[in-house]
């Protein structure tokens, strides 16, 4: 668990010790619980304690409600779901000591007017994501409460499920004697917890496509004023569809969005691992159409060069499997004076220029190329090479050279000799000009 957003409320003076736990400062607040960063001093390290409040209902808190947490987390040991470590009770207060996660819920990426997620990311969120889950109901823990604040990212990226206040163990209430009512956060409760029907893994996985739709549009399925309205757009009125609110994205994404709102519970994702499975293979397709559409819009650019009006497609394709398309931003260098590289670079996309102890001795441009001294020798470098705008450059080492065929060898060095050539002969005429 880590920092999030203060909630409005009275606070009472916080403690600077629990047991022997040294709290560190106050880095979230619920409906019943503040949470602290906290330090282990026997084990070395953060933690985040959370602390039933004093208005809780002192029963709950010092052994029903607030320790269902710990009865339900302290069953799941998975690296996608934030560690209880401790709970206990000091004095009047109960409190939890789980894993401290620097970083941020997905909250952020949720707003509006917040920024979107990449959707490699949210995909790769949502696959995690979908895998605790499944590992939570192997185990006979179903969460009831996914929302964007339930869930954690690291700064690293990496999501973690938290918070299993309301946790449901193995068909039983984790608080015991609690009367069955409507448990959850309304803009993600799943219809039949609305309808207070019996619980499965669908109704989890339900309130994660709620959470995936809105880092998608920035906005949740169902947005009624009041609960009365929202809770019946949730049980009669089928989610928005994703393609339409966002037709950049990819159809495929859209209908598994789709199948994790469905009404039906029977017609969903049966499990995590079947959703995550479904994900893992969109993802696949994913990254092979952009390798595609990347390969080719390379293919493309090179055939338009100069340098390569020669080549078939073919060989070009034989070029492209041997070097690499490289993206310079300005400011960038290409090549540093005085280093060693055996890189040939040819301008698919750009503006660079050419400086020598600082001054500049020549510009390039789109199908200039640059570094055949170096790709013929091991010498420094003598000069530098900076974009100044975006480039788009094909790098080229000769020994990568050698994996294509012999004819497209062949064709290479045949037009770089040329290339070769009449760089030294402007270079000797410049010369010549000086007085």
């Amino acid at each position: 668990m880590g920092e999030q957003e203060h909630s409005a409320g009275r606070r009472a003076a916080a403690p600077t010790q629990i047991g022997k736990y040294e709290l560190l400062g106050e880095i979230g607040r619920g409906a019943c619980g503040v949470v602290f960063k906290g330090f282990d001093p026997f084990l070395q390290r953060e933690v985040a304690l959370k602390v039933a409040l004093h208005g809780a209902d002192p029963e709950r808190a010092r052994g029903r409600g607030f320790f269902a947490e710990a009865r339900a987390a302290g069953l799941l040991q998975h690296p996608h779901i934030v560690a209880l470590y401790d709970a206990g009770v000091e004095a009047e207060l109960s409190y939890l000591v789980m894993e401290y996660v620097d970083g941020h819920t997905l909250q952020p990426l949720c707003r509006p007017a917040g920024p979107r997620a990449p959707l490699a990311q949210i995909l790769d969120i949502a696959f995690k994501s979908a895998k605790a889950l499944d590992y939570a109901h192997g185990r006979g823990v179903l969460h009831r409460d996914i929302k964007p604040s339930n869930i954690m990212l690291t700064r690293d990226g990496v999501p973690k499920l938290m918070d299993f206040s309301i946790a449901e163990i193995t068909g039983r209430s984790a608080v015991p004697g609690e009367a069955r009512g409507v448990l959850g956060s309304p803009l993600y409760m799943s219809p039949e917890q609305i309808r207070r029907e019996r619980l499965g893994p669908a109704s989890d996985l339900y309130s994660l496509g709620a959470v995936l739709f809105q880092l998608l549009a920035g906005v949740p399925p169902f947005q009624e004023p009041d609960i009365p309205r929202l809770f019946r757009a949730i049980r009669h009125t089928p989610a928005p569809r994703l393609c339409e609110l966002k037709p950049e994205l990819p159809v495929a994404v859209s209908e598994i969005i789709e199948r994790l709102l469905l009404k039906d519970p029977a017609q969903r994702f049966q499990s995590g691992r079947e959703l995550a499975s479904t994900l893992s293979r969109l993802f696949d397709r994913l990254r092979v159409a952009d390798r595609q559409v990347s390969r080719r819009e390379s293919h493309d650019s090179l055939r338009r060069l100069r340098f390569f009006s020669a080549f078939s497609d073919e060989e070009i394709d034989e070029i492209l499997g041997a070097s690499q398309m490289v993206t310079y931003s300005p400011g960038e260098a290409l090549i540093r004076e005085g280093e060693i590289d055996t890189a040939f670079f040819i301008m698919a996309l750009g503006r660079a220029e050419i400086r020598k102890r600082g001054k500049l001795l020549h510009l390039l441009d789109k199908g200039d190329c640059v570094g055949e001294i170096g790709f013929l020798s091991t010498h420094k470098r003598t000069a530098t090479v900076i974009a100044t705008t975006r480039v788009l450059a094909l790098k080229v080492n000769a020994s990568r050279l050698e994996q294509t065929t012999r004819d497209c060898q062949l064709r290479f060095y045949k037009v770089f000799a040329e290339t070769l050539i009449y760089r030294l002969s402007i270079a000797s005429a410049r010369l010549s000009a000086q007085p």
